[in-house]
């Protein structure tokens, strides 16, 4: 298969350290190019990985055929629908905005103009995570209870990134959790939050068939490192995947999602995590943003 020529915009820490690599690896993806509002930044990242380094927007968009963002989600709403426009395939992070409106209308603007849309969320590529999902399938649950602590909003690259500070943990680590919950139990079709959303949140969610699961967030717990387990429960008994006992899949995670990534782009269709998925997820942050 041809490689896919993909551009990157942004050249802060999970560019360099995520996104730059996975594209540059290949083989099924090229990096075409680096474009950021952050000159110095963008040139670095360029030379790092031996790419030109884009002057202005339209630069990388002429340069490649698709277009991964590595950049704040109100930022990446605005970039990512013009690039649909420009008729290149998106590969966006979450979440897709940080407004629900800005969400939707980057959905209709990628399928007004026919692009492949797919959604990095790194824990549906992970094996573990897809033959915990695949063994949901077929077992009933009755409920089910999930957490994600880190103390990352305590000290950390997270502290240098104004919207994650703004938004706190349910925008940042939140979208993971929901979508496995979602994914795992049924889709969620209400959420009833407890808490600070700058603390420690409680998420009660009611799901399509009657499962209720329970999603507890805080990002202020020193000393716990990065807790996360998802336990459902049912008739069977109980069913866990807990994030601890999963051993180092960096390479297998990256290698899945870069190899459907460009099946998809040459497919001419979205992946099923695609920006349909992020709009899901947009809307039951907002939900939760707006009851508390």
């Amino acid at each position: 298969m041809r490689p896919v020529r993909v551009g990157l915009v942004g050249a802060g820490i999970w560019a360099r350290a995520f996104h730059a690599p996975l594209l540059a690896r290949g083989p099924e993806t090229r990096l075409a190019g680096v474009w950021t509002r952050r000159p110095e930044a963008g040139l670095a990242l360029a030379e790092e990985f031996g790419v030109p380094y884009c002057a202005g927007y339209r630069d990388l968009l002429d340069r490649c055929e698709a277009v991964a963002f590595a950049v704040p989600p109100d930022v990446q709403a605005e970039l990512a629908a013009e690039a649909a426009r420009a008729g290149r395939a998106l590969l966006l992070d979450k979440p897709l905005a940080l407004d629900l409106t800005a969400a939707e209308e980057l959905a209709r603007t990628a399928d007004a103009h026919g692009v492949v849309t797919q959604l990095v969320m790194t824990n549906r590529y992970r094996p573990a995570v897809r033959e915990f999902l695949a063994q949901a399938r077929d077992f009933p649950v009755m409920g089910a209870r999930a957490s994600q602590l880190t103390g990352e909003f305590l000290a950390g690259p997270f502290l240098d990134h104004a919207w994650r500070v703004r938004r706190g943990v349910l925008y940042n680590t939140g979208p993971h959790g929901l979508d496995l919950l979602d994914a795992a139990v049924g889709p969620i079709k209400e959420i009833r939050p407890a808490g600070d959303r700058h603390g420690f949140l409680a998420l009660t969610c009611l799901h399509e068939g009657g499962a209720i699961s329970q999603l507890l967030l805080c990002g202020k717990v020193p000393g716990v490192g990065k807790r996360t387990v998802y336990e459902l429960y049912g008739p069977r008994g109980e069913l866990v995947l807990d994030f601890s006992r999963i051993s180092n899949d960096s390479e297998q995670t990256r290698a899945a999602l870069r190899e459907e990534f460009a099946a998809a782009v040459r497919s001419g269709r979205s992946h099923a995590i695609d920006v349909h998925r992020g709009v899901h997820l947009q809307r039951l942050l907002d939900q939760v943003w707006r009851d508390l």
